[in-house]
């Protein structure tokens, strides 16, 4: 059965009560993807901006364009290369143009790590809005001086961008590619990318990936995957909050946790050849202490990893000889 996406709600902000951006040298203009100052390499290919790259990523299939538009120094004028070309935007662009902007900040958050996650934590919990004259899909229109309305995925992406940095969620590791057709730079596909730039295969892990929010039309919209996708967050206020929403009609944003264990299990293991604490280990992969007691939780749970008593350290658990190993197995 093919079910419909719908357009999610409008919201209406209190900018007294929100962080809103619109131009770049504002306090929170690096939100903005018009931001510079946040370079990201792809397949090698250096783009200055979130918006280049977003830009970029309408026209797997014309290369050519993609060049044009990355090799603009001016995020205005790469938006501005594009639009000659839109009716020859990849042809599912309005189902996975949300998924695709999603994907962007991932990369601009790994790669400026420090830069970018300060910033997001800096809005601190306060609703993210982008303030904008003419677009309330992305952004959120001005009612009046006070009053923002509008869908503002762009802001609610960031807030959840956020909330996932605040918990650990993700890290300044590798974002894998999203799982969709022809994701394409210069007709190469393009590969899992780390902060350093470099590439590191996964195949294991699942990356984040947004639930999808239709183009904003009075038609309905049939997803390519047949499911229904609708953003719904519980930090900011909704102006259309429907308790008796009927659970099968929609379905709300549930975030995928970013499995980094899986990922970065094999360089702890690695890394305990050596004993060390939890805070040496966190300052050596540049995460969250809390974080890393999560993950070595989980190895010494599969045997991989033994904790050590007085004072409290880690180091990696010697494999079993395999007679030994039999005797754990029941009948024999």
């Amino acid at each position: 059965m093919i079910t419909t996406a719908r357009l999610p709600e409008t919201r209406t902000y209190d900018r007294r009560n929100c962080i809103t951006f619109r131009k770049t040298a504002e306090e929170f203009g690096g939100l903005s993807n018009m931001a510079g100052g946040y370079p990201l390499s792809v397949n090698g290919v250096r783009i200055l901006t979130s918006e280049a790259l977003y830009q970029a990523c309408r026209f797997p299939h014309l290369p050519d364009v993609q060049r044009m538009i990355i090799a603009e120094r001016s995020p205005m004028t790469a938006k501005m290369r594009s639009k000659p070309y839109r009716d020859s935007s990849r042809p599912d662009w309005d189902i996975v143009r949300t998924r695709i902007m999603r994907w962007c900040l991932q990369v601009k958050l790994v790669q400026n790590w420090d830069k970018f996650s300060k910033l997001l934590l800096d809005t601190g919990d306060l609703p993210i809005v982008e303030d904008s004259r003419k677009d309330d899909f992305w952004g959120a229109k001005p009612g009046d001086e006070i009053i923002l309305v509008g869908i503002n995925v762009l802001g609610r992406l960031l807030m959840q961008l956020r909330e996932q940095v605040r918990n650990g969620e993700i890290t300044c590791q590798t974002v894998k590619p999203l799982s969709i057709s022809d994701f394409l730079l210069y007709g190469q596909e393009i590969r899992p990318i780390s902060g350093d730039g470099e590439h590191h295969l996964i195949s294991h892990v699942d990356s984040l990936e947004v639930n999808e929010v239709p183009a904003p039309s009075n038609e309905e919209v049939i997803s390519s995957d047949n499911s229904v996708f609708e953003l719904n967050f519980h930090t900011e206020n909704s102006s259309n909050k429907d308790p008796q929403k009927n659970p099968i009609d929609s379905a709300e944003l549930d975030f995928n946790q970013y499995d980094s264990f899986q990922i970065m299990l094999p360089y702890i293991e690695k890394a305990l050849a050596t004993e060390h604490t939890v805070k040496e280990l966190a300052e050596l992969f540049r995460v969250p202490q809390k974080l890393m007691s999560n993950w070595l939780e989980q190895a010494i749970k599969l045997g991989k990893v033994k904790k050590l008593s007085k004072p409290t350290r880690y180091t990696v658990e010697p494999e079993l000889p395999l007679l030994k190993q039999l005797q754990y197995i029941p009948g024999l």
